[in-house]
């Protein structure tokens, strides 16, 4: 079995905390034009059901995003661990 070396695994783990990032990112942005949306509707009496749905969206993405990140980072600590 050959060892594949941390320099060529390196960026694949860049990439996925970036990509990670920009998901949690995309959904707290997508969240907060919702509150606006509903707090703008709101005021008029009318909150639609697009809303309510939009919001589950953003927060699955955080929740996606951040399940990323958890994952990402016992990785490293597995990965730190073997080499010390």
């Amino acid at each position: 079995m050959s060892a594949i070396s941390p320099a060529v695994q390196a960026p694949n783990f860049l990439d996925t905390l970036t990509s990670a990032r920009q998901g949690l990112d995309r959904g707290v942005r997508s969240f907060a034009e919702v509150a606006q949306a509903v707090a703008s509707d709101g005021v008029q009496g009318r909150v639609e059901a697009r809303h309510v749905t939009d919001a589950l969206a953003a927060r699955n993405d955080v929740a996606a995003s951040a399940r990323v990140y958890q994952a990402a980072d016992q990785m490293l600590g597995t990965l730190l661990d073997l080499r010390a």
